[in-house]
């Protein structure tokens, strides 16, 4: 039996740095379209829209950590556009083949800078307006998940978004048999599952606000199965 109340620490195939060529071509698009089909990119822009006063921002530094095939910051960047906000982007991830899969897709986008960083030796502090994780906060059991929302709050200078997944049985099985009917890659059909387990509960991320100290903390259940979590910070 699977128990739901604590979130696995199983590892996923996409942690390690030396995953690359065309697995990881194949995961990323596959991540894409989870994003676009099932709530990841709508759940962004609705905390996007949360978080910054309408008609107020007329430009924006944003940072996205591990940020994937980059398609999170190209929707932000489109979200930006139709506003006619100036927006500066700066795409994080670790793995060196991934940043190459990123720089690709975002080549039309001179709104996009992809960085190959770990997050954790990040140390510019204040220098975004908005530091943005999305399915990324779950590769981190609690004690360094409030580390990295510590680090995203003295990054930011508005505030922070998590977008994540909420641990849940339904979305646990469904996720098991989408990615068998649609004939995923082995390596989603691996880690989609393994990432809800290490999805999130209200209760996981309220205690993690609390562990971080983070300030002026909304959450927000997004269809389908997805948390949204942003912190303020005062201006």
């Amino acid at each position: 039996m699977i128990d739901f109340r604590q979130r696995s620490t199983a590892p996923e195939y996409m942690d390690h740095a030396s995953i690359g060529g065309d697995e990881v071509v194949t995961a990323l698009s596959e991540i894409e379209s989870v994003n676009r089909w099932l709530g990841g990119i709508n759940a962004t822009r609705y905390a996007l829209n949360r978080l910054l006063p309408d008609g107020v921002q007329r430009s924006l530094s944003f940072l996205d950590l591990g940020t994937g095939s980059a398609d999170i910051p190209i929707a932000v960047a489109r979200w930006a556009r139709q506003r006619g906000m100036a927006i500066d982007i700066t795409a994080v991830d670790f793995n060196p083949d991934i940043c190459q899969v990123a720089r690709q897709r975002t080549a039309a986008y001179g709104e996009i800078t992809v960085r190959e960083a770990d997050v954790f030796a990040l140390s510019d502090t204040g220098t975004f307006d908005v530091v943005h994780g999305a399915m990324f906060l779950h590769h981190f059991p609690q004690s360094q998940a409030a580390a990295l929302l510590r680090l995203m709050y003295n990054l930011c200078q508005c505030g922070i978004i998590i977008n994540d997944l909420h641990r849940h049985p339904l979305a646990y099985y469904s996720i098991i048999g989408l990615s068998r009917l649609l004939s995923f890659s082995p390596m989603f059909q691996h880690d989609g599952p393994i990432s809800v387990l290490r999805g999130f509960q209200r209760s996981d991320l309220e205690h993690l606000a609390e562990m971080s100290g983070l300030a002026h903390v909304e959450i927000a259940w997004r269809w389908p199965f997805r948390y949204v979590m942003t912190a303020r910070k005062s201006q």
